[in-house]
């Protein structure tokens, strides 16, 4: 990849950012060798500082990976098993069904197998103490949504719990951790796990919109017991390259020394369980951590996580056939943004057009479909869709509960007779959404949206 299509690619970025009204964007890419960064705009739309290429954003669910990779650093030393029931370390680990408490495996955790209620974020705000250890008690109140180990789900509360297991197994808290087992062995000096921390660098705020209109966020972290899910993680675009190198490099730092065994490395990139098939250009699976996905024709693939926090959106992607990887960090709540630098990225180090194509104006499937299969409300911690008939078009009102999105009136167009492509009142295409598990009538139990199962009620 030469340097001008590097150069292009932060172009259009600093274009989509300046569109987007998005108050600064930090980006880094690496391939061959080669390290190519760029950052504009504002870091707090108050102060007017300007973003630069060592400015530090929150990361938000990247950190999930990061929580993983210590884990998986207790499983190279011998003392964890991926394949444990997590009770075996955590004595007081619980959720509201009791066999479920038993069976959940430390591997289920990493994942999103687990089938836990995964978007619960209790306000932490003034308290005390270890918020990691009080939010896995407060674990004990949360459904199960699927059976363990048949569906994906995605799940942060799980992520808590695994940060709770590092905390356990290796005797120092989970934010000590990151700093000795993560962000010193790899070099990654403009990154930061303890929010107190924030003030040595030069660091984003989060910015959420209204309309038109575009202000700080109302928090600066979401609740700190949910850290190593990726409340507090907060770091520069290349320091989140120097991690995916590790990766890319099989375990080594940048000064050659051995940081997480080959095995652990591959673990993490190996696919655990399919998602549902909503796509129509690759397969999706999860790894350890890790989002996997082999696009059409098999030969690009990628391991990605992406993140979202108060205001701030984040993005990790590695290309391996390509020995590529770009991290985008942006302090804007705009998920329109995010996707089209990210599609640009894809295009120009992969030649790939990652934009999903139309369904046919007569689905094969058309005939199979019942309107009375699929109409219903569905509802997880995290969102509540309503999918009613309107004349012969099946519609989808989704409200979110904890995102700062507004409610979205959708058009479901059938791909087949689980998959819907989704379009707003004006057109302008959203993601696709899966209904799945008929019961004997032919009612689905599950809606599967932004990666998450809502079950019907």
């Amino acid at each position: 990849m030469d340097q001008f299509n590097y150069e292009d690619i932060l172009k259009c970025a600093e274009g989509w950012v300046a569109d987007s009204r998005v108050s600064a964007a930090s980006i880094a890419l690496w391939n061959d060798g080669q390290l190519t960064t760029g950052a504009f705009g504002s870091l707090n739309m108050n102060t007017g500082v300007e973003a630069t290429s060592d400015s530090i954003f929150q990361i938000g669910s990247i950190t999930k990976v990061m929580t993983t990779c210590l884990v998986m650093q207790l499983v190279d030393r011998g003392l964890i098993d991926l394949d444990r029931p997590v009770v075996d370390y955590l004595h007081d680990f619980q959720i509201a069904d009791p066999e479920a408490t038993r069976q959940i495996t430390v591997r289920q955790l990493l994942n999103h197998t687990n089938g836990i209620a995964g978007d619960y974020f209790p306000d932490d705000r003034g308290h005390q103490g270890n918020l990691i250890a009080r939010y896995v008690d407060r674990c004990s109140l949360l459904p199960l949504i699927h059976p363990v180990g048949e569906m994906y789900s995605y799940s942060n509360s799980a992520f808590a719990i695994a940060g709770r297991l590092v905390e356990v197994v290796s005797g120092m808290s989970w934010y000590r951790a990151m700093e000795e087992m993560i962000f010193k062995p790899l070099g990654m000096n403009h990154s930061i796990a303890d929010p107190a921390e924030a003030i040595r660098f030069r660091a984003a705020m989060g910015h959420v919109y209204e309309g038109d209109k575009c202000r700080l966020a109302d928090s600066t972290y979401l609740p700190l017991g949910l850290a190593p899910v990726g409340s507090t993680v907060t770091m520069s675009a290349s320091d989140l390259i120097t991690f995916a190198r590790a990766h890319m490099d099989k375990g080594l730092s940048q000064s050659d020394e051995r940081w997480l065994s080959e095995e652990s490395i591959m673990a993490m990139q190996t696919p655990q369980i399919q998602l549902p098939a909503v796509s129509q250009l690759c397969e999706k699976s999860a790894g350890l951590g890790w989002g996997l996905a082999t696009y059409s024709g098999g030969n690009i693939k990628t391991i990605s996580h992406a993140g979202a926090t108060c205001g701030s959106l984040a993005m990790l992607q590695i290309l391996p056939e390509q020995n590529a990887a770009f991290a985008i960090l942006m302090n804007g709540f705009k998920p329109a943004a995010m996707d089209a630098i990210t599609a640009d990225c894809l295009k120009v180090i992969a030649g790939l057009d990652s934009t999903e194509p139309e369904p046919p104006e007569l689905s094969v499937a058309t005939d199979n479909i019942l309107p009375s299969h699929y109409v219903g409300c569905y509802e997880s911690l995290d969102s509540l869709a309503e999918i009613k008939q309107r004349d012969d078009q099946l519609m989808a009102h989704v409200v979110y509960k904890i995102d700062p999105l507004p409610p979205m009136d959708l058009v479901l167009r059938p791909i087949d007779a689980s998959i819907f492509a989704t379009y707003l009142p004006d057109g302008t295409r959203g993601k696709n959404i899966a209904l799945l598990e008929p019961n004997q009538a032919g009612q689905m139990a599950y809606l599967f949206f932004g990666g998450r199962l809502s079950q019907r009620l």
